[in-house]
């Protein structure tokens, strides 16, 4: 395995595991005098405000300075930010860590699928990266409850000092790119933006960095090459999901305890993980590989009123699968870091906005109804054509 796969790989362990350690200690977190439901939400939503404003310029920057560069500002910012969480008591400096914890997951992962989707290996690459991805999310919600009666912060730490390994993994690469000069940042950069939309002056625009034109290829790119198809389905099909699982300990109080909600979520990490590395070692192409995901995720929702544990597990094999997809599809029209930050920007926008204006409609019609409605949205997508 080469370095910058390593660094990527533990990388993404580690971020995603610290993300989801603080999540069933947020109430501890907020402290005695400040635990209520509003303190706990802005130190949960923190973290994905952060992300959701930063992913776009992150990606344009790794287009303008290298993948690996940006990549690696996204680690310094989580070690960063989970010591100050492991160390610190104070609110503010704790909601303030988790937006700057969310700003390196922005960082991170426009130039991460951006360096993958253009290695020889990329499909099988991205499907062991969101194996791993959705390893460390698991591990973060599992590390952090069994290990809290040795303290609330126990989780928390060692995923920092996790990405603290990764932060030193990357410092011989960092060391190679300072020793070589020029040269160096040449070689990162054909290695940062391999822009297929973009090929012939893309060079020259990354060099001189004219925001007009930028924007001028970037709107062409959305609306001629069908990028805002897969944006679409992003947006739609991580909403629907995430709509599921914020409403469904409400939903599934009168006949789910909390360790059988526990277990049907954690299941859905575990089909992601495998249907991540299915994926990413199958041989069919990237649209039955988004409409199988999309399939499998609709069944999902459908059975969430009947059986939970099959319902997640369903979701989760869906979302793990289709996420290889879309990366791949994405990555055909441009590999840019610019273009994968659209790409997160759709998703996080699905799971923060969505389940935010799907929620409206509960009261109304009730919870049956919207899963049902969010359901077939999701198998109208099947009738989306790629080129």
């Amino acid at each position: 395995m080469n370095s910058k796969k390593l660094i990527l790989y533990s990388s993404v362990f580690a971020i995603q595991g610290l993300s989801n350690a603080a999540i069933p200690v947020l109430p501890e977190l907020a402290g005695e005098g400040n635990a209520s439901p509003a303190v706990s939400s802005l130190l949960y939503s923190g973290y994905f405000i952060g992300a959701f404003l930063t992913l776009l310029p992150f990606g344009i920057l790794a287009d303008r300075i290298g993948n690996l560069k940006v990549a690696g500002l996204g680690i310094i910012l989580t070690v960063i930010s989970g010591l100050f969480i492991s160390f610190s008591d104070n609110l503010w400096i704790l909601g303030t860590s988790r937006f700057v914890e969310g700003m390196g997951c922005g960082a991170f992962f426009p130039a991460a699928y951006s360096m993958l989707a253009e290695w020889k290996d990329s499909q099988r690459s991205l499907g062991e990266f969101n194996f791993l991805l959705n390893a460390g999310l698991a591990a973060g919600v599992l590390f952090s409850g069994m290990l809290a009666e040795m303290g609330i912060k126990t989780a928390i730490s060692i995923f920092t000092i996790l990405a603290g390994f990764s932060f030193a993994l990357l410092l011989p690469e960092a060391w190679k790119l300072i020793s070589s000069g020029s040269s160096g940042w040449k070689k990162e950069k054909s290695g940062a933006s391999n822009n297929k939309e973009y090929s012939g002056e893309q060079t020259e625009t990354l060099m001189t960095f004219e925001p007009a034109g930028h924007l001028k290829k970037a709107r062409k790119a959305f609306l001629e090459s069908g990028f805002w198809k897969i944006w679409g389905i992003s947006v739609l099909l991580y909403g629907a999901t995430g709509l599921l699982t914020s409403n469904y300990p409400d939903y599934s109080a009168d006949f789910l305890t909390k360790p059988e909600l526990g277990l049907a979520i954690s299941a859905s990490y575990i089909a992601a993980m495998l249907s991540s590395l299915a994926a990413g070692r199958a041989s069919a192409d990237y649209k039955k590989i988004i409409r199988t995901g999309i399939v499998l995720a609709a069944v999902g929702v459908l059975l969430s009123i009947k059986a939970p544990l099959l319902a997640f597990l369903f979701i989760g094999a869906g979302g793990g699968a289709a996420v290889i997809g879309l990366v791949t599809a994405v990555s055909r029209i441009s590999s840019s870091g610019f273009a994968m930050g659209i790409f997160n920007t759709g998703i996080y926008a699905g799971l923060g906005l969505v389940p935010v204006f799907g929620s409206l409609f509960i009261d109304p019609l009730g919870y049956e109804t919207v899963f049902l409605g969010s359901s077939l949205v999701l198998l109208m997508m099947l009738c989306i054509k790629f080129e």
